[in-house]
């Protein structure tokens, strides 16, 4: 098992469930919208649930939107210098991106942890569930990145990842 192997297994388990989310969450809107207009009653829990699959699918892209170079950066800067200095350029990113998921992912742990005896208001489970995404999202990013390395062989994404 190599590398490359195991980071195109976790870009593909990571875009198939934020994909699957994503999905179940449209699922979920279609049969809030048809009770609430149809029926005359909508499900006080449709909407929380919702809020939270986005966020739990938007959370598990991110990795995969490092991995095909889909995220928001300022890139003119690496088109106009030499070939050391953007190399340099490049590994200055991704050790701050590793550095800011791994500390997104303590902080959002402990903040998510520190929920547990709250419950949402809809659902009635303890919020704690939900928030845990945010880690889980921010630790599939530092996988990512760190799987990646500095310096990507190609741009091709999941084919070659």
């Amino acid at each position: 098992m190599n590398l490359t192997f195991i980071r195109t297994t976790l870009y593909r388990l990571f875009l198939l469930t934020s994909v699957s989310i994503l999905a179940l969450n449209v699922l979920l809107i279609l049969y809030s919208v048809f009770t609430r207009y149809i029926l005359n009653h909508s499900p006080i829990w449709s909407d929380e649930l919702s809020r939270y699959g986005i966020i739990a699918s938007v959370m598990l892209a991110m990795s995969c939107a490092y991995v095909e170079s889909k995220h928001m950066k300022v890139a003119f800067i690496e088109s106009a210098v030499n070939v050391s200095i953007k190399r340099l350029i490049r590994l200055y990113q991704w050790f701050i991106v590793l550095a800011v998921a791994l500390f997104f992912t303590y902080i959002s742990t402990q903040y998510a942890l520190s929920l547990s005896k709250f419950s949402s208001m809809s659902l009635g489970i303890s919020k704690t569930i939900p928030m845990l995404s945010v880690p889980i999202g921010f630790g599939a990013l530092f996988f990512m990145v760190l799987l990646q390395g500095p310096f990507p062989q190609s741009k091709q994404g999941a084919a070659s990842c």
